[in-house]
């Protein structure tokens, strides 16, 4: 007597999740335990970037979502790392001896961004440990983009942000000059007749400086161009991007201060401002990355062409 079964048609394959077999492929219960390990051992480190983050008028207000860009980077590419072996390398316990020192002298030191930057390299050692070298080198740019979530303290940037605001405040009021424009510069403030207008931190350029350099890297990253455009779109158009609309932002502030009172300009097109250069840079540098694919394009997409 014959039993029934229900038999898979010759020719066609089950039927499974494509990003279940990735996923599968990837992660072992061990990496739970490193998971849990980073918690515990970086829980203050994290409350501390947090703390930095949400600061009035911090530089690193984009620091929440570094992280899930990184992520989304390191889930882009969970199919490639799944078709690489999984070979522990010894590699990794050289960057966790270099990531514990960072983390000991940061905290005897009370310089927390040595311990904020300690979780850059403990991440590639735990990675080279459990996964290897091949997988933690396909994901090199989303480790290395965490550099910037990392805010770098005040005694550091405090003099270079008060030069930068200069420049740019400077730059602002020549502009200004040229559509002859009444208006002068004495350090922070701009006059224009018997009013005043101060350009403060937030407004020095800094804050955008930081922010589009990190834009540029990710730019660099996912572009279809030559090696030497993904390093032109990081650095120098970055920082010039990053002076260049805000020099605008001051000029316009400039000008609605000298035709409205700079209590108009103080107000809510002083936000509004600050949200326009972004969009003016991102302009920018989707016409320069579409144009320099144009001109160097990537080798790959060299030999495709017919």
């Amino acid at each position: 007597m014959m039993e029934e079964s229900e038999a898979q048609p010759v020719g066609e394959p089950a039927k499974e999740d494509k990003a279940g077999i990735s996923l599968r492929a990837l992660f072992e219960y061990k990496d739970l335990l490193v998971i849990a390990l980073f918690v515990v051992i970086y829980r203050n480190v994290a409350h501390e970037l947090r703390t930095g983050w949400t600061l009035i008028d911090s530089y690193y207000s984009h620091g929440f979502l570094i992280p899930f860009i990184s992520l989304y980077f390191v889930w882009r590419e969970r199919t490639a790392l799944a078709t690489l072996a999984r070979i522990p390398s010894a590699w990794g316990y050289l960057w966790l001896f270099g990531a514990t020192f960072m983390l000991f002298a940061g905290d005897f030191l009370g310089f927390g961004v040595i311990t904020h930057l300690s979780l850059i390299p403990m991440i590639t050692g735990a990675l080279l440990l459990t996964h290897g070298a091949g997988r933690t080198r396909r994901i090199w740019f989303p480790i290395a983009f965490l550099f910037f979530m990392i805010p770098i303290p005040a005694s550091i940037t405090q003099s270079f942000a008060l030069k930068l605001k200069l420049l740019a405040t400077e730059a602002a009021v020549q502009l200004a000059n040229l559509f002859t424009l009444p208006i002068v510069r004495e350090g922070s403030y701009v006059h224009f007749g018997g009013d005043s207008l101060l350009v403060g931190e937030v407004c020095g350029g800094l804050r955008s400086l930081i922010a589009l350099l990190a834009l540029g890297a990710l730019m660099a990253y996912i572009s279809k161009t030559h090696w030497a455009a993904r390093l032109l779109l990081f650095f120098p158009v970055a920082p010039m991007v990053a002076v260049l609309t805000n020099v605008l932002r001051i000029f316009s502030l400039c000008v609605v201060g000298y035709f409205y009172g700079s209590t108009v300009a103080a107000g809510t097109f002083h936000d509004v401002s600050g949200i326009l250069i972004f969009v003016v840079a991102f302009i920018c540098f989707f016409s320069l990355e579409g144009l320099l694919r144009k001109i160097v394009p990537a080798k790959e997409a060299k030999e495709a062409t017919p």
